[in-house]
């Protein structure tokens, strides 16, 4: 009798771990706290906008789900407003067409670029994402040679670098 309490309780812990591990294999993870900020105060239903006016009111509390971030098909960051390190988190928006990495102008006229020299070392971890038709870089600081590593890595996409 005793044999068969520890059957039924080892098969219930197996089927409460293997729940667990599923939901938690459907959460997204960021590697950067600050690119977390980004999606939280600015995702929208389709787009994810570092602009002012498509800021949320209130950012999104909770849990931050892989299946919501996937149907995001614009993404516009701006690195003077958040101090982004990684960028690898670009992997959770599968459906992304157009992906724009900016460091805007503090004032008009202004020209400087974002010293960050490893802002973009994750960048080819999004080269699979199959929906991409634009990537657009803007005033990141960007060598010669990895212009064309970067153009060669997106064969598909437009690739817009200044």
């Amino acid at each position: 009798m005793l044999r068969k309490y520890k059957k039924i309780l080892c098969t219930t812990i197996t089927i409460i771990i293997l729940f667990a591990l599923y939901t938690v294999n459907k959460i997204a993870f960021f590697h950067d706290p600050e690119f977390e900020r980004l999606v939280r105060e600015n995702k929208s239903n389709y787009e994810m906008v570092s602009i002012d006016e498509y800021k949320r009111i209130n950012p999104i509390e909770g849990i931050l789900w892989k299946d919501d971030l996937k149907d995001v098909d614009n993404i516009y960051i701006d690195f003077r407003k958040y101090k982004i390190r990684d960028i690898s988190d670009l992997v959770y928006f599968k459906n992304a067409k157009l992906i724009s990495l900016v460091y805007s102008s503090a004032y008009y006229g202004d020209k400087s670029i974002y010293e960050d020299e490893n802002v973009l070392d994750n960048l080819y971890k999004i080269k699979d994402l199959k929906y991409l038709d634009d990537l657009q870089l803007y005033h990141l600081k960007v060598d010669d040679k990895d212009i064309e590593n970067i153009k060669e890595m997106f064969p598909n996409a437009r690739v817009i670098i200044e």
